[in-house]
């Protein structure tokens, strides 16, 4: 079961899936606040807290995996589950380790839930410390 009024910023500077996402998530119970780009994302961050972060990896701007370095850098968002949402083919190796979990567009309106509840409660099993084991891969749900 996932939480209920867990906060989720959504980066993504795509309009349409940031509002169809928006959308899906409020009705699945979730605050959901949107920002198009990483630097307005770490705006939102600074104001206040942030449950977890779904971003998009190509954005102008600031893009994901920089949003994702300036998160992990900073203690007071450090701990704050990051999936990146991308249509590249491979995720960049030396990037993976900024993300909890990385899906490959198009992915299932299911796969999300599932990969928001993973995170968030990850997130609270290891509330005490930040430790960052690789991203886990999902290929959007689509294939199998």
């Amino acid at each position: 079961m996932l939480p209920t009024k867990a906060s989720i910023l959504i980066v993504d500077d795509e309009f349409g899936l940031a509002e169809m996402l928006r959308e899906m998530l409020r009705e699945s119970g979730f605050d959901v606040t949107l920002a198009i780009n990483g630097r307005l994302a770490l705006e939102i961050l600074h104001e206040g807290k942030v449950d977890l972060v779904l971003t998009d990896m190509m954005m102008p701007v600031m893009d994901g995996a920089e949003l994702a370095a300036a998160m992990r850098s900073d203690d007071r968002h450090r701990k704050t589950p990051i999936i990146m949402m991308t249509s590249l083919p491979t995720a960049l190796p030396q990037r993976d380790r900024l993300f909890d979990a990385v899906l490959r567009k198009p992915f299932t309106p299911d796969l999300l839930l599932e990969t928001i509840g993973t995170c968030l409660a990850k997130a609270d099993q290891t509330a005490t410390g930040w430790s960052p084991g690789g991203a886990q891969e999902f290929d959007g749900g689509l294939n199998g």
